[in-house]
């Protein structure tokens, strides 16, 4: 059975490498540009569909924004942003 460490480990991995190819002056919507730079991908994006497909988006879009949160080392500034053109409709901004 499929449970929640499993989903965050996995997502983990593809966030932080991710997060390695974008400098590291991080920006308020760096879920948005890591989101967007999955889409960019496709190995990336084929990674994030096998793991939707396995886990479901209720679960996989969430640790992104926790992923991306705790590798960039910043805070939750607690404001919601709309996304564009994405795989997810809001994130939350970070400083």
């Amino acid at each position: 059975m499929k449970n929640r460490n499993d989903v965050s480990l996995a997502v983990s991995e593809l966030v932080q490498e991710v997060l390695g190819n974008i400098p590291p002056h991080y920006p308020e919507d760096i879920t948005y540009q890591v989101c967007l730079a999955i889409q960019g991908n496709p190995a990336w994006y084929a990674r994030y569909k096998h793991l939707r497909e396995t886990y479901g988006p209720s679960s996989v879009n969430p640790q992104i924004g926790r992923s991306t949160l705790q590798f960039t080392g910043l805070r939750n500034l607690g404001v919601r942003a709309k996304a564009k053109g994405t795989f997810i409709e809001t994130y939350t901004k970070l400083g």
